[in-house]
């Protein structure tokens, strides 16, 4: 029993110093979790020492006991760790929420960028389907072919030869106003063709600012050469124009194929509305002018008079832009149809059906066909370009030669050309497009066409060469001729009683058109006047 007992000490001694160490090598944290013991990431070595640790495998002993003597050796090297690393601790949770929120913030910016990316793409791609784009050649022959007045084009060499060989100023005269025509077209052609690619909010944009570019640059000739009253005489001209001729052509052409002709009443009371705001900044002026007659010095009229009129076309266009933004649809182009827009349908149809938010109501049908774009962006773009160079040189020509038409025809009155002639001339395109969408029975498109060029005039140009010509030191003021203003007036109450119901008859349309033959007539003798404050001619600095 001795033996046995002695012998098998040494056995188990010897199995168990054979065996290897049962070790804790390493301990280390999820990279992804935040440490949770309170020391760092690194790794934590435990080593059992065989002979010196209390916990190492004695004679007699067993690998369990081994494993708990490393499990209590490892507790406690992490409580004596854990007293020692709560600064590092607080760093590192410091450390960490500062790049949890700066990754926070990149990827808000990130997501900014992108969602102002895509508001960009939005503005810029057409809601449309879209046919093609067409080829170069394909483009020079839609442009050749747009209208018959291109022929007028001819005319365009022929007035600056006139004009740079000394020629006779009526020539001169009578051929750049020949070749206004085709340009104001073909201006409107380009734009159409850009507009067709981009939203209904840019596109709108881009047809309501130049669709009155001929306009703005006769005008902008005549600030140029400080000719303030041909600047003011043709923007009061543009609106008569629009007002009286334009529109009461489209009642009468409209009304000799439609007993009746209805279009929408809350678009007109709202253009009669808008139309009265800026005849009120007009004749503010004036009872202002008229009323303190001998009480200021010039320099101080002048001045109260600018100060004014600035202000007040800064309201103007900001009335413009929200009249803009909340009715953009007024100044798309509207989409032919095969039917009249006064085919009447069942009541029952009429009551269930809503009107569509638009300013036509032949959009009362659409069509499932692709619009076919006529002309290519590089070629509209450059089209739009050219035309305007050479709208500008034309329309220079055109100012410099009518004092010398005066001058050859004392009995034609600076002021008839002025407030008849050249607004008919520069708006001859949208003239006829508004008659021939009034013939097709397309009316609030009529109307739009004119009586939204009128509030583009009163709201926008007339704001604008104002803001130019602040910025350019020129006197031009809101301060109208008084007789001009009154008739302006009159005119627009005269529109606002022949639309205001939603309905027209051709009556209406011979009404507007004999007040602006009545007016022309008016005009014919009229005596060339200045605008005079306190008996002293406004004189550009």
């Amino acid at each position: 029993m001795g033996q046995s007992s002695g012998s098998s000490t040494p056995n188990v001694a010897n199995n168990a110093l054979f065996q290897p160490a049962p070790t804790l090598g390493v301990v280390t944290e999820d990279d992804d979790e935040p440490p949770s013991s309170g020391f760092d990431q690194k790794s934590l070595q435990v080593n059992i020492e065989p002979t010196n640790s209390p916990n190492s495998i004695q004679p007699g002993g067993t690998v369990s006991d081994t494993m708990k003597g490393a499990s209590f050796s490892r507790d406690k090297g992490i409580n004596s760790l854990d007293e020692k690393s709560t600064p590092v601790t607080t760093d590192l949770f410091e450390r960490n929420d500062t790049l949890v929120a700066s990754d926070v913030q990149s990827r808000s910016y990130a997501e900014s960028v992108r969602q102002g990316a895509s508001r960009l793409r939005v503005l810029f791609n057409s809601q449309k389907e879209l046919g093609p784009s067409p080829t170069y050649k394909r483009s020079i022959q839609e442009t050749v072919r747009y209208t018959p007045l291109n022929i007028l084009l001819l005319f365009i060499p022929v007035s600056w030869a006139l004009h740079y060989t000394h020629q006779s100023p009526t020539l001169i005269f009578v051929f750049s106003c020949l070749a206004i025509i085709p340009l104001a077209a073909l201006l409107g052609l380009g734009t159409e063709q850009i507009a067709l690619r981009t939203s209904q909010s840019v596109g709108g944009l881009l047809n309501a600012t130049l669709g009155n570019v001929i306009e703005l640059i006769i005008a902008g000739v005549a600030l140029k050469q400080c000719e303030l009253e041909l600047v003011q005489s043709s923007l009061l001209g543009g609106l008569l124009s629009n007002l009286l001729l334009v529109l009461g052509m489209a009642f009468i052409v409209g009304g000799s194929r439609f007993k009746q002709q209805e279009f929408q009443p809350m678009v007109a009371q709202l253009n009669s509305s808008l139309l009265m705001v800026s005849i009120l900044s007009l004749i503010m002026p004036v009872a202002f002018h008229e009323y303190l007659q001998g009480r200021l010095t010039s320099a101080n009229e002048l001045s109260i008079l600018l100060q004014f009129s600035r202000g007040s076309a800064v309201i103007l266009i900001f009335i413009y832009f929200a009249y803009f933004y909340s009715h953009s649809h007024l100044f798309l182009d509207t989409p032919q149809t095969s039917h009249s827009v006064f085919h009447r349908q069942p009541a029952s149809s009429v009551e269930t059906l809503p009107l569509p938010n638009t300013a036509s109501s032949s959009l009362l049908s659409s069509t499932t066909e692709h619009e076919r774009p006529r002309l290519n962006v590089p070629f509209a773009l450059f089209l739009l370009i050219a035309i305007t160079a050479l709208a500008f040189v034309t329309a220079e020509n055109l100012v410099e030669s009518l004092q010398g038409l005066v001058s050859a025809h004392p009995g034609v009155s600076k002021e008839w050309i002025t407030l008849i002639v050249i607004p008919i001339v520069s708006n001859a395109a949208e003239h006829t497009t508004a008659v021939v969408m009034a013939r097709k029975g397309k009316f609030d498109l009529a109307m739009s066409v004119a009586v939204g060029s009128c509030i583009q005039i009163a709201l926008f140009v007339i704001p604008l060469l104002l803001l130019v010509a602040w910025g350019l030191g020129k006197p031009l003021t809101l301060l109208f001729d008084p007789l001009e203003t009154v008739i302006l007036f009159f005119s627009v109450l005269l529109v606002k009683y022949s639309t205001e119901g939603g309905k027209s008859h051709w009556m209406n349309g011979v009404g507007l058109i004999a007040a602006y033959i009545l007016i022309a007539l008016l005009f014919w003798n009229f005596p060339e006047t200045h605008r005079l404050l306190q008996g002293q001619p406004i004189q550009c600095f």
